[in-house]
């Protein structure tokens, strides 16, 4: 009898008495507009982009938009929390320092959080929005997935009242087991899906059509935002994707994420880290494999904020 078992995610929630270890302070340097959006990917693993050579052509919108950049990328873990972490932060700890929009957020950038996920650790600024919030706002059938996270985002950003803005939204787009509920019905162009809770259930075909299904969605919502951006025609403008881990699909019976990072397979960790920037903004660096640490270093070096912790051979711009 072939043996299969599911690999769920877990997660090593923050204690509330765990003490954020403040950074030194930073200085915004010029009076020049910018704004970052970075996109919290969730569960996206690099293997399943059309960007990065995959045979199905999951990013129609994506691969045909100038100045775009991917990059090969590995997560420092394979469940959220600590992704996440890791994307937020200037180096790889098992401390908690203070976090990129806290740090930016105390250091007089405007910093929005939109979330439809959880997990990030304890984020401190004035603008922190759950979907219910924003979703009084929202018109169209994408207020009930992760595109609820765009509704009047353009027109936030023209609001904000400083001239260097950082956005987050944190999605859960590929978020498992049940992939085929994570996008509206337009977006299911690969078929048949998954449809069952209990992935072991499904073949791995159906399996991995549900989820492929989802990472054409975010390519969808990549777009999106780009269009958005390109609007802003006083901002120097980029927008960073970058998952929190990757998934398993069936590979070695493994489905979900989860196994610890000694022993887990490249599906796990592997993640994609897409980057799109203005005409006349930052030049890209000719990076090759990128950690999530660069993050930190490469938002303050496009919005232009001098830090002491600022490393330049972790910023992928120039």
């Amino acid at each position: 009898m072939e043996l299969k078992f599911t690999i769920l995610f877990y997660s090593d929630l923050y204690k509330s008495n765990e003490k954020e270890i403040l950074l030194p302070d930073a200085v915004v340097a010029d009076r020049q507009k910018s704004v970052v959006v970075l996109v919290i990917g969730e569960s996206a693993r690099r293997a399943n982009f059309s960007l990065y050579g995959y045979s199905k052509n999951t990013n129609p919108l994506l691969s045909k938009v100038p100045n775009l950049y991917h990059f090969d990328a590995n997560s420092s873990a394979t469940y959220t929390t600590a992704g996440v972490k890791s994307i937020l932060e200037h180096t790889d700890t098992d401390k908690l320092y203070e976090i990129l929009p806290n740090y930016l957020y105390r250091n007089d950038v405007d910093v929005v959080w939109r979330t439809s996920n959880w997990g990030e650790p304890p984020v401190h600024i004035k603008t922190y929005q759950k979907t219910e919030a924003l979703m009084p706002h929202c018109k169209g059938e994408g207020c009930n997935y992760d595109e609820v996270l765009l509704s009047g985002l353009k027109e936030q950003i023209l609001a904000s009242k400083k001239n260097k803005v950082l956005v987050i939204l944190h999605t859960s787009t590929s978020h498992g087991p049940t992939y085929n509920t994570k996008y509206p019905a337009r977006f299911e162009v690969f078929k048949p899906v998954c449809k069952s809770v209990d992935l072991g259930k499904c073949s791995q075909a159906e399996l991995i059509n549900a989820y492929d299904n989802t990472i054409v969605y975010t390519d969808y919502m990549l777009g999106k935002i780009i269009d958005d951006l390109k609007q802003l025609k006083d901002y120097q403008s980029a927008m960073m994707f970058v998952s929190d881990h990757g998934e398993s699909l069936g590979e070695k019976n493994l489905y979900m994420r989860g196994v610890p990072m000694s022993i887990a397979p490249k599906e796990q960790y592997e993640i994609p880290f897409i980057v799109w920037v203005s005409d006349g903004s930052k030049m890209v660096k000719p990076n090759k494999i990128l950690s999530q640490n660069h993050v930190f270093h490469s938002v303050l070096k496009f919005l232009n904020v001098q830090s002491p912790v600022y490393d330049e051979g972790m910023s992928i711009f120039k």
